[in-house]
């Protein structure tokens, strides 16, 4: 007589499956942790290579570079705001040859800029706008594009383009006030130049140029300041992540929010908190606009390069004022930033940093004492 065979019952199996179901449960955050560890490490590793860069650029030059290429009373620039005949060429161009693209710096028009007299720019050095750099790209973000034809489709007096500018993750430290840092249409902020702790990136004090910063510059010392750090790439009508402009946002941050942050320090710390009646501030990123402040949208109107997104972390506000343009760092790693400092170090910045200690961290020569265990 035959023996016979016995399989699973329907308990058994549905347990098995269970089981599995559990362990596939269990393994998939420590997969999911290990990938972002990876992908945070490849982003430090960028931000490495962008501070050794910045360090072969100084011993270049002497100077670490400019934030933006602008001259006001040269030729026909009247003033740095868009659309006033000035070159606006962001300080990333000047990094191009210092991180292995060379041929595409060579292939840059330099005597028009990136956005030249009136906006002839963009359609002389689009070749160079519409090239993604990798060593710019952070693995934990999805990279993006800035369309033109959508932001001219938003009222914005954009030409529309038909290429995309590529964008990026990281910024330099543009200081504790707004994109006007006291001296670019003050009086649309209600900030002085009193009020500004001098950043490694800027304007100068008269606003009519640059700043030149120097390595002797950093009399707090290089390891006390944070040159760069990151940004996340907006919607393809947001202008933040355009690291080829010279925007607030697109290739700069502030630090009146820590990062990751959307509460404005300036109405809690003195001397600053005298200033909170009046100046119109918003827990938002405020981003350009050509028409009034008002809260931005999605899709954004009336001239915005601001498409708030909240749930992505990029909410934002239009801006009428380019000088009083703000946005802070933010990225898609759990819990902080990347951050380099002056000395090449890169730090993992907490979002839990005290709002006093990021902004400290962020001037070159304010004389600050700070704990290394702050942050």
């Amino acid at each position: 007589m035959s023996e016979r065979r016995r399989g699973f019952t329907l308990i058994e199996l549905l347990v098995v499956i269970a089981i599995i179901a559990v362990l596939i449960a269990l393994l998939l955050p420590a997969v999911q942790a290990a990938r972002e560890a990876a992908r945070r490490a490849q982003c430090t590793n960028n931000l490495k290579q962008l501070g050794l860069s910045i360090a072969n650029y100084e011993s270049a030059n002497n100077c670490i570079p400019i934030g933006s290429v602008y001259g006001v009373g040269v030729g026909l620039c009247s003033s740095p705001g868009f659309g006033n005949n000035c070159q606006n060429t962001p300080w990333f161009i000047l990094m191009l040859s210092f991180i292995d693209q060379g041929p595409l710096y060579n292939s840059f028009n330099a005597s028009i800029g990136m956005e030249g007299p009136g906006t002839s720019g963009f359609v002389i050095n689009s070749t160079v706008f519409t090239t993604r750099i990798n060593s710019f790209q952070c693995p934990s973000d999805t990279p993006q594009v800035f369309n033109f034809v959508a932001a001219a489709g938003n009222s914005a007096p954009l030409p529309p383009l038909p290429w995309s500018a590529t964008k990026g993750n990281y910024g330099v430290n543009w200081g504790n006030l707004d994109y006007g840092q006291g001296v670019y249409s003050p009086s649309s902020t209600g900030f002085t130049r009193a009020y500004f702790l001098q950043s490694p990136f800027g304007t100068n004090t008269t606003g009519t140029g640059p700043i030149t910063i120097r390595i002797a510059s950093f009399t707090d010392g290089t390891s006390n300041t944070h040159v760069a750090s990151e940004l996340l790439q907006g919607a393809q009508d947001d202008i933040r992540g355009t690291i080829w402009v010279d925007n607030p946002g697109a290739g700069s941050y502030m630090t009146r929010f820590t990062p990751n942050g959307y509460q404005d320090y300036i109405p809690l710390i003195k001397p600053w908190s005298a200033l909170s009646s009046g100046v119109g501030l918003d827990n938002a990123d405020n981003v350009a606009s050509w028409g009034s402040t008002s809260l931005g949208t999605s899709p954004p109107s009336g001239g915005s390069l601001c498409d708030s997104q909240p749930v992505q972390g990029l909410k934002c506000n239009n801006q009428g004022s380019e000088g009083g343009e703000y946005v802070g760092s933010r990225s898609r790693h759990p819990g902080g930033v990347n951050s380099l400092f002056g000395d090449g170090s890169v730090h993992f910045m907490k979002n839990s940093i005290s709002a006093l200690t990021w902004v400290q961290l962020g001037s070159i020569n304010g004389g600050e004492v700070i704990s290394s265990d702050s942050y």
